[in-house]
């Protein structure tokens, strides 16, 4: 690339899934990498992510670090996996001693600035309880605050205030706020995604008024997370959404039993699903498409903004998300899995001087702390565990089978009775929700290794759609063991202690 950038403008969604870009669409991919055939009026609309997608370099398989969204986000911000960055669930404050991107760029002068969510920890930005190297900070959201006597309200919160709305919902410590289906359900000129993009503006012109000081601004929008409803309900038609394959096909018996139990839990009617059929399942469908449509729009007016700021030739733009959703594969929904519905994510990176392309080389999240320092000239720190895509960006694919990407899951933790049953009382859901997970994804195999001794073995080529576990299989043993070797040489670099089965041992498959 002839010129180093300057600055950096990284757009991120909450729980958005490739297949809901039209880019990763018209690429012939689907949400988990397969092949996608859409009746035409059936296209979603992203014309502005599109735009973005046409100058860059796509990256068609591209992962979380975890499929929940505070350790992907640690991981995005740090570089560092789930277990080293110290939030392998959600809900859990980033310390103050684990640097993030912007921490990094400070020293260099950077003006720094974050809309929207953050969820990991301290929520609305105050800088009495660190902000981790961010200056102008913008808060959208108000269902992660305990106390709101001590810490406030969100900036969205009072501009809702200003314009004369009252909150009508109660929150845990009995404060009134807007809840995120009372947000939702808002005109759009008084939405978050508005809201978010009318914030960034401001630190754009401010950023274009002081040209000689670069900049790293982060906007994190919550759609199309749930509620998976908006402004956009109508713009498509449920009957020509299409369900995978996956969602009409039983899960063989050899699937882990959390995930088992997870899809009896929707076939039982849990919400947001209000029929567990084609037409609650489509209509769902419709619904997040929409939201994706919506975000698409104000992610344009920031793309346009930096084009008019005269700032586009300075700037490195990159768009992803937390992590995928589920959308009817297996008929599950959300993320909280290991498939790929759940994990892949879409990426585009487009660099001033870069030439566009699509990259199929599977590459993590986990990469884009020292991909970005990289670009703008800066050097990487020893405790960063990813590495550079700067060889991608510039030369493309190289060897795209020889790459591997892992996956965390880190279960939630429970309280051991002394019969070694949960004392929380939730009995086989809590025993389920506490597995620890690793997976590794090298060419055109998947390996899940859970520690309740669940093995799960995926040709991503042959079966993109996760319908067979291929661990039992005839043939499948130097696959599996040189995944697993892989895996656990991951480990010994990234100090990860967690003990896994080894499953080559038949002692331990199921």
């Amino acid at each position: 690339m002839p010129d180093r950038p300057r600055n950096v403008l990284f757009i991120w969604t909450d729980q958005q899934r490739p297949d809901t870009i039209g880019a990763y669409r018209s690429a012939g991919h689907s949400g988990n990498g397969s092949a996608v055939s859409q009746p035409a009026r059936s296209v979603v609309q992203t014309p502005n992510v599109d735009r973005l997608a046409a100058g860059g370099a796509m990256f068609e398989q591209a992962y979380c670090t975890q499929p929940v969204c505070s350790p992907s986000r640690g991981s995005v911000l740090t570089g560092l996996y789930p277990h080293s960055h110290g939030v392998p669930q959600n809900n859990i404050p980033l310390a103050a001693d684990i640097p993030t991107l912007a921490e990094l760029l400070r020293p260099h002068g950077y003006a720094t600035g974050y809309v929207g969510k953050w969820h990991l920890g301290n929520e609305l930005g105050r800088p009495a309880l660190n902000t981790h190297g961010f200056d102008y900070w913008v808060s959208t959201e108000d269902t992660y605050t305990r106390d709101r006597a001590v810490e406030g309200f969100s900036d969205y919160y009072h501009f809702l205030i200003k314009r004369g709305y009252t909150p009508t919902d109660e929150a845990r410590d009995g404060a009134r706020v807007f809840s995120r289906p009372t947000e939702a359900g808002l005109p759009e000129e008084v939405g978050k995604p508005a809201f978010q993009a009318a914030a960034c503006a401001r630190f754009l012109e401010a950023r274009a008024a002081e040209r000689e000081r670069p900049f790293l601004l982060m906007v994190n929008f919550l759609e199309p997370h749930p509620p998976y409803f908006g402004p956009n309900d109508g713009l498509y038609d449920p009957a020509e959404m299409t369900l995978p394959e996956t969602w009409y096909s039983e899960m063989e018996p050899t699937v882990p039993e959390r995930y088992r139990r997870r899809r009896e839990g929707y076939a039982g009617g849990e919400a947001p699903v209000a029929t567990n059929d084609e037409r609650g399942w489509k209509e769902l469908k419709a619904r997040y498409w929409g939201s994706c449509t919506l975000v698409d729009k104000y992610v344009g007016q920031i793309l346009d903004r930096v084009e008019a700021l005269g700032l586009a030739q300075d700037t490195v733009v990159v768009y992803s998300t937390d992590h995928g959703d589920m959308m009817g594969e297996h008929r599950l929904l959300q993320k909280s899995v290991q498939y790929e519905g759940a994990t892949h994510v879409p990426l585009i990176i487009r660099a001033p001087g870069g030439a566009p392309r699509r990259i199929t080389t599977p590459v993590s999240q986990v990469h884009l702390v020292p991909t970005l320092l990289d670009l703008l000239g800066h050097e990487t720190p020893a405790h960063v565990q990813g590495t550079s895509l700067v060889p991608l960006l510039t030369t493309g694919d190289t060897a795209p089978d020889e790459a591997d990407v892992v996956i965390e899951w880190t279960g939630l933790p429970r309280q051991i009775s002394g019969s070694g049953e949960p004392a929380d009382g939730r009995g086989v859901e809590a025993r389920l929700r506490s597995v620890n997970v690793r997976t590794i994804r090298r060419g055109r195999w998947k390996l899940n290794v859970h520690l309740s001794r669940e093995f799960e073995l995926y040709d991503l080529q042959d079966d993109p759609e996760e319908h067979h576990n291929a661990v039992h299989d005839a043939g499948v043993e130097p696959v599996v063991g040189d995944l697993f070797e892989r895996l656990r040489a991951w480990q010994a670099r990234t100090n990860d202690t967690l003990v896994l089965p080894d499953p080559r041992v038949k002692d331990n498959a199921r």
